[in-house]
């Protein structure tokens, strides 16, 4: 397989981003050679819960030109007792804040990305600052959200983080709509109007604006003004394959996770978006008193000693009971009831249809609880790990993650488009 890299973020901060992508990148490194990198550079998280001697960091990167394979530091004995991670490494950001590290301009965020992308390893973590902003935006790929985290103790997290998805769809249309791109280019049969698409582009992100109301009408938009044109499949195709990856963090009951942070995610997103989006839930990190006390003890929760003893998730019965619950309440049927049916109910908590995209959410977390009934932390990033390797293992360029980062001035190759059937009416 080649070289995976693979953002973590979060729309704001205190949702344990940093902690995830720690013990993440400790579980990928059982599978080959991985490498954290901190780019939250103003608050050097990642050397301050593992308790390993730093020689170099972004910093010595940044300042005194060494490389950035230099800056690599591996885990002590003492905390890798048994040598289960030795393909585990991290490059730590700054001890102290350094303005111009924390705040990069263009020219060192495309110095950053060039040596990331020759980074020796199959899976680069990059955690993530919390938030939007070109220091997270030019970190992140344009055919998939990466891997966002929220948790139900922080309700707010998770609105920005459908913002994330909102801009990373905006920036990859920019990318591909600009004078003599690749994309006009391709299609001399017919000549595209670059400012009337701009245009439409713009109207379609402004919030403030109700001309159009979201992906879905922007592709309306597009067909009607190029009937029969390509770039109306290609950009069907686009917006239908760009994957949104989440993980939820301290999972301490389904009610809470479904009301303040899945519903309200699929439900913008759907607003701001479209309803066809392709939301996967990975997975979930239940709510552990040992997995928080691991940053405290600058210990990551995977290289403690495994206790028999942990906090389980709801018993099967109790989960069930919720689950049928809440399809109630949403006005939704499960899967099985919907194909006999024919039909699913739309929910009637809004005026647009998200009823697929909810539907699809329940369904995941019912299919995760049937595959990690009674998990602990450990089994939980055993979960997502596997969710993570099937995805790469597809092999498919919009797949997790990326295989290299673009800087400004790369040109992002065009999303792959399957020319079989046309683009279905919306």
């Amino acid at each position: 397989m080649q070289k995976r890299i693979i953002p973590i973020s979060s729309g704001k901060g205190g949702v344990g981003k940093t902690t995830f992508a720690i013990n993440l990148a400790l579980s990928l490194s059982r599978f080959g050679r991985t490498i954290l990198v901190d780019l939250d550079t103003g608050t050097s998280s990642v050397r301050s819960v593992i308790e390993s001697p730093v020689a170099y960091d972004l910093y010595h990167f940044f300042r005194k030109r060494i490389s950035l394979e230099q800056c690599i530091t591996p885990l002590t004995p003492a905390l890798d007792t048994q040598g289960h991670y030795k393909n585990f490494g991290f490059i730590a950001s700054p001890l102290h804040l350094v303005d111009d590290i924390a705040n990069m301009n263009d020219s060192a965020r495309g110095q950053l990305i060039d040596a990331i992308n020759h980074l020796p390893g199959e899976f680069i973590i990059l955690d993530l600052k919390a938030g939007i902003d070109p220091g997270v935006l030019d970190f992140l790929p344009h055919t998939n959200s990466g891997v966002l985290v929220f948790t139900p103790t922080h309700p707010a997290a998770t609105l920005a983080a459908s913002n994330i998805v909102k801009t990373l769809i905006f920036r990859r249309l920019r990318s591909l709509f600009y004078p003599n791109s690749p994309l006009f280019q391709s299609f001399p049969q017919g000549k595209l109007n670059y400012h009337k698409i701009k245009g439409l582009i713009d109207e379609t992100e402004d919030a403030y604006s109700d001309k159009i109301d979201n992906l879905d009408a922007f592709f309306d938009n597009i067909r009607n003004e190029y009937p029969g044109h390509p770039v109306a499949h290609l950009l069907h195709s686009m917006i239908r394959h760009f994957d949104v990856f989440y993980v939820l963090n301290r999972f301490d009951g389904i009610e809470d996770s479904f009301h303040k942070i899945i519903q309200p995610f699929v439900e913008n997103i759907s607003r701001s978006l479209s309803p066809k989006m392709n939301i996967q839930n990975l997975g979930w990190i239940i709510e552990s008193q040992a997995y928080n006390q691991s940053n405290v003890d600058r210990m990551p929760y995977l290289l403690r000693p495994p206790k028999m003893k942990e906090k389980k998730i709801d018993e099967g019965s109790v989960l069930d009971d919720k689950l049928n619950e809440l399809y109630v309440l949403s006005g939704l049927k499960r899967k099985t009831e919907a194909r006999q049916n024919k039909v699913v109910e739309k929910t009637k908590a809004v005026d647009f249809d998200t009823s697929d995209a909810l539907l699809s959410q329940l369904d995941s977390i019912e299919k995760l609880y049937g595959d990690a009934t009674n998990s602990n932390v450990r089994q939980n990033f055993d979960y997502i790990v596997s969710r993570i390797r099937y995805q790469l293992q597809a092999g498919m360029v919009a797949n997790l993650g990326e295989r290299r980062l673009y800087k400004k001035g790369d040109t992002v190759p065009l999303f792959p488009v399957k020319h079989d059937r046309e683009p279905e009416t919306t």
